[in-house]
């Protein structure tokens, strides 16, 4: 076994053929090389074969040096002690040439499989891993909880796909669930994508929820740049509904309603003791009542609003293995039409039919009670009968310690 650079086409050959992370790939390399960003392929070989793959990033950190960040990676069996060991020491020596102050790594390494409320599903052994990693001076960063901008999310949940039919898919998932996506299909609710020159659609119910959770975390042009840099791989899908074709929908239905109501007054004026007749009548009234209130709230909407309203809209990217809902936002004012649940079950669907494995919801906070930032969202993703993945970690190695100890107590103050 030996470290070594990988060319791009080996690179891309070895994570397209085993579990991988996004930014694992020939797509994010070619973009950073266009961009004259650094960027580097490296991995292990035995003979001709690719045992481990890696990209990594760097930035520069303390005027003379640099920082290395590897996201999700390196790509590998980390079972295998002696390819652990023989990439880890490898890259050690490589980013001290390479004038480095430290690196950071997070493993694709699931330490615990739980169901939404926190309960470990299966728990997996990761302290032998850990120890090997501390005794090549990658010390681990603990098993931390909640949200943070320095380093991916440890907590994600998943939808597993695979063996799995459409059918099952959607029985599987909670009753509320499943009548919210049946209701959202009844509706009328669409579905389409937006290019890049329709960004501002995406972004504004972008902007809503960043309100909504008192957070900044992404400007458009970074939206803008995701979509050119994945291309193909890439969509911004937006769900929206036309209240006109509503508002037909519901004139019929209020049509039938109405005759259905005239026939059973009818028969209960022929029949005025007829207990059942009584009850079927006034619930039929009460659905006349329900939907003429509806249609007059719709059609109030559309003076207001509009004929087409954009109901949520959310950047999705997909690899060789799982499709990513990442970045989102909605409407609070139109959640009658319950948008995201359109989209969730529409984009399973597609990620079904790129026979992919996971539908990945993306990050939690790990915080499984009522008073967690995210509960809310919690609950949402649990309803599709997704699991949370909990991983490893992050872990970070000091290349030149006495440069990094007071770079630490520099950026501490």
């Amino acid at each position: 076994m030996q470290f070594c650079e990988l060319t791009p086409e080996e690179f891309e050959q070895f994570v397209n053929a085993h579990f991988s992370h996004y930014t694992q790939s020939r797509i994010h390399y070619d973009y950073k090389v266009e961009h004259n960003e650094p960027v580097y392929l490296v991995g292990v070989k035995e003979g001709n074969e690719v045992l481990a793959a890696c990209l990594l990033n760097s930035a520069p950190a303390f005027k003379f040096f640099n920082y290395f960040y590897s996201h999700r990676g390196p790509v590998m069996d980390y079972t295998n002690k002696l390819l652990v060991s023989t990439f880890f020491e490898g890259l050690t020596k490589y980013l001290k040439k390479r004038k480095g102050l430290f690196a950071l790594v997070d493993p694709h390494i699931i330490y615990n499989i739980r169901n939404h409320d926190g309960d470990i599903i299966e728990s997996r052994r990761v302290d032998s891993f850990i120890d090997q990693m501390n005794q090549l001076g990658y010390q681990h960063k603990g098993f931390s909880v909640g949200y943070s901008m320095d380093s991916q999310a440890r907590w994600l949940s998943v939808l597993h796909l695979e063996g799995k039919s459409e059918d099952q898919l959607l029985k599987e998932m909670e009753y509320k669930t499943r009548r919210n996506i049946n209701k959202t299909i009844e509706m009328g609710v669409k579905i389409k994508d937006l290019s890049i020159e329709e960004t501002d659609r995406f972004f504004k119910l972008f902007k809503m929820a960043e309100d909504k959770h008192g957070f900044s975390f992404r400007d458009k042009a970074y939206f803008e740049r995701m979509q050119r840099t994945y291309g193909k791989q890439c969509r911004l899908i937006l769900t929206y509904i036309d209240l006109n074709e509503y508002l037909e929908k519901l004139n019929v239905e209020l049509g039938v309603a109405l005759k259905q109501h005239e026939l059973s007054v009818e028969e209960l004026n022929a029949n005025p003791d007829y207990r059942k007749l009584k009850n079927k009548t006034k619930e039929l009234e009460n659905t006349v009542n329900r939907l003429k209130k509806k249609v007059e709230e719709i059609e109030q909407l559309r003076e207001t609003d509009g004929e087409i309203l954009d109901l949520a809209s959310a950047l999705y990217i997909h690899n060789e293995h799982e499709l990513y809902y990442l970045s989102s936002g909605s409407n609070p004012k139109y959640n009658q039409f319950m948008g995201a649940y359109y989209m969730m079950w529409r984009m399973i669907q597609y990620a079904k039919s790129l026979n992919l494995k996971t539908y990945n919801f993306y990050g939690v906070s790990g915080v499984f009670t009522e008073d967690a930032e995210d509960y809310g969202v919690l609950k949402f993703k649990k309803g599709f009968n997704a699991v949370v993945e909990e991983y490893v970690g992050d872990f970070e190695k000091p290349l030149r310690p006495l440069f990094y100890k007071l770079y630490k107590m520099r950026n501490a103050k």
